[in-house]
């Protein structure tokens, strides 16, 4: 009796091949930060479906809500459209805002549309980031770090003065790590600056629900990254590329332990 193999064709964790969803969970554990994919609705939409099953609590994510039209004529429109009402809905300090397949395809120059904006809103409007995350790059680790290292480049300042704090990267695991790396920073008395920090942001559901949850790593912080003294950066297959950004005095790489991540 001959066994014959199905007819279709399956994907077993068709997020690993999602670039913006690591990014959307990097944005999350900024203060007062708001996810925004530069792209169609339907992704958004997958990825809150996603990382709702996941972490079993709401999210978050704003979409500019690209349509065939938008793929032709182009999407700043829709971009600078959908950061007014965003603001205006949630009032964030900070908007991440992630590019996705379609945008990336057809060459949305997402800097030169962000830069008119900022010069039409000027005063109006919250700090924005932005970071190119195509999921045809690579998995949802490689968005996750490339939002990272996006944050970094564009908010942190230089190194005129060396401070006594350390900066963290914890890199992709889960809120529970993240609230033990606190402890453990607390007990040896540091100053640390842990990015991204979910450890408020995701993984405590509350029976209230906040547009954005408190918690984060503050903005204050992110901008005094570079005056550390240190930088310690977890994650056996990274390259050390957000650490080096400001040259730390001391660069350190560790392999993650994960106790139960995405990842």
């Amino acid at each position: 009796m001959s066994k014959n193999p199905p007819n279709y064709i399956s994907t077993t964790n068709a997020c690993k091949l999602c670039t913006p969803l690591g990014a959307c969970l990097a944005f999350k554990g900024i203060e007062g930060a708001v996810p925004y994919l530069h792209g169609s609705q339907g992704c958004a939409t997958y990825m809150r479906r996603y990382i709702i099953g996941h972490y079993n609590e709401p999210i978050d994510i704003a979409s500019s809500s690209l349509s065939e039209k938008n793929a032709i004529y182009g999407g700043g429109p829709n971009l600078k459209m959908g950061l007014v009402n965003v603001t205006q809905k949630y009032q964030p300090k900070l908007i991440g805002i992630a590019t996705t397949c379609m945008t990336e395809t057809i060459g949305n120059d997402v800097g030169r549309y962000l830069h008119e904006f900022q010069r039409e809103t000027v005063g109006t409007m919250p700090i924005m980031v932005r970071v190119a995350t195509p999921s045809y790059n690579g998995t949802h680790m490689k968005g996750f770090h490339a939002a990272v290292t996006a944050v970094v480049e564009q908010l942190a300042k230089g190194r005129e003065a060396v401070q006594e704090k350390i900066n963290l990267l914890p890199g992709f695991i889960s809120p529970a790590d993240k609230r033990y790396f606190s402890e453990v920073i607390d007990d040896f008395g540091l100053d640390a600056t842990i990015l991204p920090d979910l450890s408020d942001t995701m993984g405590r559901a509350t029976s209230k629900y906040d547009k954005i949850q408190p918690g984060g790593t503050p903005l204050a912080s992110i901008a005094t990254m570079g005056r550390a003294s240190a930088t310690i950066e977890f994650g056996r297959t990274l390259n050390g590329k957000t650490a080096r950004l400001y040259w730390s005095a001391i660069w350190v790489r560790l392999p993650a332990r994960s106790c139960k991540s995405m990842g």
